[in-house]
């Protein structure tokens, strides 16, 4: 599960109080647990039992309490167990042992007491914080006096406060510890947290502030920093894009300029020449004056095309070129664009060949442009074909779309530069000799009016055996 900071910051902050109030309680239930089980508290903590071997001594021993030092020899180890004091009276007070003022028990000193069904309390001592039990001594079921029993229960034996302080003082240690380690833990967690991606962020601004965009940010947790670095990266990748796009049409432009700059000047250089020829009366007879115009025609011919072609290639770019789509009937509208064409080779040393009945579809699309298309595909393969070379237009019914082929059978396409031709401004090595003309352009104003129109365009070719160029337009219905 993916956390947020915030939501992070809130868990930190309970498990900072709360885990160490359970560490504390676990530890203190533990250190309980010891305490019950130590031998020398059990042995401090079973009062109640050491008194009952004193009231159980005192009663068995009770005929020899006239005689203090005997008595005092039998119940002596049983006092030292508890290392209290021992008064014994009768039922009128009389004191008859204290194992602590032996004068006042040999003269059996009266002392004040009260006596409540045989407990007696002895009213004289100043017990100074201690505590005093009193036990009847029954014997053949009469009681005789009473035991008296002063002990100070505050005053534990160096051993036993030590292990309590020790079981109690340590749970509470282990407790603050484990708050100053969690502390630790959880500031580096989240400090970390915070300064990792900072650090990326403040890396990738000095690389940008230094012109390199050639950088990843990897920061990538789904928290607030995480998403600031991921929104980062992503501010980065696009500029980049940017860049390279915006190097990318300046190199573009370069060549475009280049290029334009060849192609026109090349025909312009030759009717300059023919002109001046013309100017200086070389061409003498009609039939050289004639060809001479000719060839000025065929290079003004050319200039057009390559005029037209840029002004198509600027519409395209600023994505102004214009279509106006109309439902045609596919075998008029080829119809019409072929006429032209037919009459033109039957004029010249191209044979085209059209393969009829056309299908007869319903296409939506802008027939001037379809025009433009074809027009650029068959003035590209005459530059690719030999004299009398041959170009055969047919179409047919493939699946929801028209398609339309215009084959040749030039020279072919070389397989390295087949996957470029549609590309603006490219040329193969050899296209690029001035008998070829063109600009590269054409092949890539056909690829985008059949995208227009929703269709594909393509070739296929073999070297040496000529190239077909296809193209689809989806069939619509009437």
């Amino acid at each position: 599960m993916k956390l947020t900071f915030r939501t992070k910051l809130i868990l930190s902050f309970l498990s900072i109080i709360t885990i160490p109030v359970i560490i504390t309680l676990l530890l203190i239930n533990l250190a309980t647990m010891h305490i019950k089980n130590d031998p020398e508290i059990i042995r401090f903590s079973k009062i109640e039992l050491r008194f009952q071997k004193i009231i159980d001594s005192v009663t068995q021993n009770y005929f020899n309490i006239q005689n203090y030092d005997e008595f005092y020899t039998l119940i002596n180890p049983v006092l030292k167990e508890t290392g209290c004091r021992l008064q014994v009276i009768d039922n009128s007070g009389r004191l008859l042992f204290d194992s602590e003022d032996r004068e006042s028990s040999l003269h059996n000193r009266i002392l004040k007491v009260k006596i409540s069904d045989g407990f007696a309390l002895n009213l004289e001592e100043d017990l100074n914080g201690m505590n005093q039990y009193s036990f009847p001594i029954k014997i053949d079921d009469k009681i005789v006096g009473s035991i008296i029993i002063q002990y100070d229960l505050d005053m534990l034996p160096p051993k036993v406060l030590h292990k309590v302080i020790l079981y109690i003082g340590g749970s509470y240690m282990l407790g603050l510890i484990s708050l100053v380690a969690l502390i630790i833990l959880l500031s580096w967690l989240i400090s970390r947290s915070i300064l990792v991606p900072l650090g990326e962020l403040n890396s990738a601004i000095q690389s940008i502030s230094q012109g390199n965009l050639d950088f990843t940010i990897n920061y990538n947790r789904n928290d607030e920093l995480g998403r600031l670095c991921q929104a980062f990266e992503l501010m980065r990748r696009k500029l980049k894009e940017s860049l390279e796009k915006q190097n990318m049409y300046e190199n573009s432009r370069k060549t475009i300029i280049a290029s334009i700059s060849h192609d026109l000047r090349t025909p312009i250089a030759s009717i300059k020449g023919y002109v001046e020829a013309l100017q200086d009366g070389v061409a003498r007879d009609p039939e050289k004056f004639n060809r001479y115009l000719n060839i000025i025609k065929d290079k003004t011919d050319k200039l057009d095309r390559l005029i037209d072609d840029l002004f198509h290639f600027a519409q395209i770019e600023l994505g102004k070129l214009h279509m106006d789509f109309k439902v045609q009937n596919s075998r008029v509208m080829l119809e019409e664009i072929l006429a032209p064409f037919e009459a033109e080779a039957q004029n010249g040393l191209l044979q085209l060949i059209v393969q009829r009945p056309l299908p007869q579809v319903y296409v939506k699309a802008d027939s001037k442009r379809i025009s433009q298309v074809i027009d650029n595909i068959i003035e590209n393969s005459r530059r690719y074909i030999p004299n009398n070379g041959q170009i055969v237009v047919g179409a047919k019914i493939s699946g929801p779309f028209l398609e339309v082929f215009i084959k040749d059978n030039g020279e072919g396409v070389a397989p390295e530069d087949l996957p470029h031709i549609f590309e603006s401004f490219y040329r193969g090595e050899k296209s690029r000799s001035q008998n070829y003309g063109g600009i590269g352009l054409g092949l890539a104003i056909c690829k985008h009016i059949i995208e227009e129109h929703g269709g594909r365009i393509w070739a296929e070719s073999i070297k040496g055996q000529g190239t077909t160029l296809y193209f689809t337009l989806p069939i619509v219905n009437e």
